[in-house]
């Protein structure tokens, strides 16, 4: 029979897939084998042997209207009494219900600060790279022409997009590979860029965008229509253009960007721009917390990506529970990171909630048992901490 234990999941992203790993401990060792389909009357019996509270009714339409993975599997960890065999005591379908609305909240409260973040960034690039670089009419696609960005795998001086941290570029090996080695396949610089800006976005008309007193310099991407006729006097300004791109690309426009114009984003967020690395890592860790936020994953369970590190001036700054560059942070040190950014504060409200309802539905003792238990997969067991730390506290570098 199989022996194992699961610990965590890990999230990562392989070719544009969202990938859950999990990681298992052991004294035996043997494989977990493939689970097979079950009908909703053998899960709803599997849930009554385990000696789950809950009505019939209330039962099928929840095994109707949410996925048995998420809910139970993802969950169950935290309410179980024994795990070898699966069973609860005093646990009832509501437990399982009021946790995983908690979880749903906090992804919508976490979802709408990352989304101010990532409007304030976009805000800012653009005005700040066309305030120096796209003025003039003629000058409305210099966004798209590469000898205006820093390419971070050029060291050689006096050339164009010579990058003075190419010799020691942080993280190289790990998160920002692609980023060092690929910068000619970057969005912006790609030779249909703008055909594709304007063909596949509906609310992009080219007719708002035609101007025969603008013609495309050398060194831009040139609108080409569907039959492959070029057409020059068709330019997309910036700011209209970033709004397409997405947190990813925004991540890795950040680390092409010039001094001059990273120096003026960076004071937008009260940093020097020798604060340049580890902004940039704040923002690794921002992203992968929106990639979480963006699927239905429990994000209570979230987890940095293994392959990302982590600069130490964050470690000391934010006071994170990892102290290694290579540790994975959860979510209560990611929280901090974005508590840098924008105000989080209303996910007090849904903490203190969940609290109140456990304790309610389960009595202090083991309610209280229960909470702490989730708060610890969160990153941190102590509810006081997490009270301080993310409403309380003001982070700096």
């Amino acid at each position: 029979m199989n022996s194992f234990l699961i610990i965590e999941p890990t999230f990562l992203t392989v070719h544009g897939l969202y990938l859950i790993c999990f990681t298992y401990t052991h004294e035996e060792f043997y494989t977990m084998g493939i689970k097979t389909f079950e009908t909703r009357n053998s899960l709803k019996n599997k849930l009554n042997s385990r000696k789950l509270i809950f009505s019939e009714n209330e039962l099928d339409e929840i095994l109707i209207s949410h996925n048995y993975f998420n809910l139970f599997n993802g969950l169950e960890t935290i309410f179980l009494e024994s795990s070898s065999p699966k069973s609860y005591d005093k646990v009832q379908l509501t437990d399982f219900i009021n946790l995983y609305q908690f979880d749903k909240e906090i992804r919508s409260i976490l979802s709408n600060c990352l989304d101010s973040v990532e409007e304030k960034l976009k805000a800012s690039i653009a005005y700040h790279f066309c305030k120096r670089h796209c003025v003039l009419l003629t000058d409305t696609m210099q966004y798209t022409n590469k000898a205006h960005f820093m390419n971070p795998a050029n060291n050689v001086p006096g050339t164009p997009s010579f990058c003075r941290y190419s010799r020691a570029y942080p993280f190289v090996g790990y998160q920002n590979q692609k980023i060092y080695q690929e910068f000619d396949k970057f969005c912006l610089f790609k030779p249909f860029f703008l055909s594709n800006l304007v063909d596949r976005n509906d609310h992009i008309d080219i007719s708002f965008y035609l101007d025969s007193a603008y013609v495309a310099p050398s060194g831009v991407a040139v609108y080409r229509d569907s039959a492959g006729v070029y057409n020059p006097n068709v330019a997309v300004p910036f700011w209209v253009a970033i709004e397409t791109l997405t947190f990813g690309e925004i991540l890795r426009l950040l680390h092409y960007l010039q001094d001059d114009v990273l120096e003026d984003v960076l004071n937008d967020f009260n940093l020097p721009l020798s604060k340049r690395a580890p902004f940039l890592n704040m923002i690794d860790i921002l992203l992968c917390l929106r990639n979480n936020c963006a699927h239905t994953t429990l994000l209570n369970r979230f987890r940095t990506e293994k392959r990302y590190r982590i600069n130490t001036l964050l470690i000391t700054s934010f006071s994170l529970t990892p102290k290694n560059s290579d540790s994975v942070l959860k979510l209560y040190d990611s929280i901090k990171i974005l508590s840098f950014f924008t105000d989080v504060t209303a996910l007090r409200k849904p903490l203190k909630r969940l609290k109140f309802k456990m304790y309610t539905n389960m009595g202090i003792k083991k309610g209280k048992t229960t909470y702490n238990k989730l708060l610890a997969r969160m990153g941190c067991e102590d509810y006081k901490k997490w009270n301080t730390a993310l409403f309380k506290t003001k982070y700096f570098l």
